[in-house]
C-alpha cells in the first residue's frame, strides 16, 4: 500500500538553501574583506569566522533533520525555561552600573546571543500549546492568557537588554501566529495596543532609536549624524547600477560603508552584482519562503503547520527588515539577512529553521489539504 507521506526531505527547498548559503559565503568574502584587513591585517579573517559558521550551522541543521520534530512537542515549555534563564543571565552578567554592555553571552570562547533562542522557544511554545489546546482556543483563561503571558516575560526581557529589534519581531511573529492559530481578535487587539504603547515609550526613552526612526522618516536628511548608515547605504547601491560593478569591485566596503560585512551586506550585494543581481537575490529568498510555507501547510498535524509557518515567517521577516533598512525605507535595525551577514547565533538560529523544515517536508501529505487549523473569530 502507498504511504500518504514522503519519505524524503523536500529537494527544491534543499537546493535553495544551498544556493542562498553559496552566494553568502562568496559575498560574506568580498564584503568583509577590507575591513578585515584594516582591523586585523589578515583579509580573510572574516571569512574563515563565516565559514567555520557554516560548518557549524550544517551540525546543526542534520541534527534536526534526523531529529523527529515532534519530538519538540514535549520540549517547548523547558526551551521557554532555558530561554528566560539565559536572558536574566545576560541582563545580570553584562551590566556595569546602571547600563548593559552586550546582548550575548560568553560561553567560553563562543559568544551566543540568547535572543535568538528566545526566539526559537517562542514558535516553538505557541506552536505546541495550540496543537495541546485547540477545544480551549476560544478560552481567555486557558486559551488566550497563558501563550499571551509567556511572550509578553521574554519580549519584555529581550527589550531590556536593549535589542528593541529582535523583541518587536518576537512579538510579532508570536501574534502573527496566534491569528493563523484562531485567537480572537476581540482578545488580541487590546494586548497589540498595549504592545504599541509599550514600544513607543521605549523608543521615546532612547533618545538614540529616536533620532534613527525620525532620520529614517526625514529621508536621511541627517546624513553625518543618525541618517549617515543609511544615506552611504543608498550610494553604495547606487553605484552598482544595473549590472553591478563585478564580483569584489566594491568600492563602498574600502571602510566607507559602515558594517559592510553584517547589517549591509547586501548593499555590497547591490554595488557588486547590480540591480540585477539583487532581484535575483531575492527571488531566492522568496521562493525559499514560499516553499516553506506550502511545506508547513502539507504537515499531518497542527503542530507542524504552527512551527513551520513560525519558522518560515521569522527567517523572511529579517529578509524585509534588512532589505528595508539598506534601501532606506525602514530605521536602522541591526537585524541581518538570514545566510549572508556574518553572525554566529543567528546563522544556528537559521539552520536550525532549515533543519526543522526539511524534517517536516519529510511528512508532508501527497496529496494538498487544507491547514489543520481553527478557524479566526473576530
Amino acid at each position: 500500500m502507498k504511504s500518504r507521506y514522503h519519505q524524503s526531505i523536500d529537494q527544491l527547498f534543499f537546493m535553495l538553501t544551498i544556493i542562498l548559503i553559496g552566494i553568502g559565503f562568496v559575498i560574506q568574502y568580498s564584503a568583509s574583506s577590507s575591513l578585515a584587513a584594516a582591523k586585523f591585517n589578515d583579509p580573510g579573517y572574516y571569512m574563515r569566522g563565516h565559514f567555520i559558521r557554516i560548518i557549524a550551522g550544517f551540525v546543526v541543521g542534520l541534527v534536526f533533520i534526523k531529529l523527529d520534530f515532534n519530538h519538540l512537542k514535549n520540549l517547548a515549555f523547558w526551551f521557554v525555561i532555558l530561554s528566560v534563564v539565559m536572558l536574566v543571565l545576560t541582563l545580570i552578567l553584562n551590566r556595569s552600573g546602571n547600563s548593559l554592555t552586550a546582548r550575548w553571552l560568553q560561553l567560553g570562547p563562543f559568544r551566543f546571543q540568547p535572543s535568538e533562542l528566545a526566539k526559537f522557544s517562542v514558535i516553538l511554545y505557541l506552536a505546541s500549546f495550540y496543537d495541546r489546546h485547540q477545544d480551549e482556543i476560544d478560552d481567555f483563561k486557558k486559551g488566550f492568557l497563558p501563550p499571551v503571558i509567556v511572550m509578553s516575560i521574554i519580549v519584555v526581557l529581550v527589550v531590556i537588554e536593549p535589542d528593541f529589534s529582535t523583541g518587536a519581531v518576537i512579538a510579532f511573529l508570536g501574534i502573527a501566529i496566534m491569528i493563523i492559530a484562531g485567537t480572537k481578535l476581540v482578545y488580541l487587539s487590546p494586548f497589540a495596543g498595549l504592545f504599541v504603547i509599550f514600544s513607543v515609550i521605549t523608543i521615546i526613552r532612547s533618545p538614540y532609536k529616536l533620532k534613527r526612526i525620525l532620520s529614517a522618516f526625514s529621508g536621511g536628511s541627517d546624513i553625518q549624524g543618525a541618517g549617515y548608515q543609511i544615506n552611504q547605504s543608498l550610494i553604495t547601491l547606487g553605484n552598482g547600477g544595473f549590472w553591478g560593478r563585478g564580483l569584489a569591485g566594491s568600492v563602498e566596503k574600502n571602510l566607507f560603508l559602515p558594517e559592510p560585512h553584517t547589517d549591509f551586506v547586501f548593499s555590497v550585494a547591490g554595488e557588486e552584482f547590480g540591480f540585477i543581481g539583487a532581484i535575483f537575490l531575492l527571488i531566492l529568498f522568496l521562493g525559499l519562503f514560499i516553499r516553506s510555507i506550502q511545506i508547513s501547510f502539507r504537515s499531518p498535524t497542527v503542530f507542524g503547520n504552527l512551527l513551520g509557518i513560525g519558522l518560515s515567517i521569522s527567517m523572511f521577516s529579517y529578509v524585509l527588515a534588512n532589505v528595508g533598512v539598506v534601501t532606506g525605507l525602514l530605521p536602522v535595525t541591526g537585524l541581518p539577512l538570514p545566510f549572508l551577514s556574518y553572525g554566529g547565533s543567528t546563522m544556528l538560529y537559521n539552520f536550525a529553521c532549515i533543519g526543522i523544515l526539511l524534517n517536516i517536508s519529510k511528512t508532508m501529505i501527497e496529496k494538498e489539504k487544507p491547514l489543520r487549523l481553527v478557524t479566526i473569530h473576530g
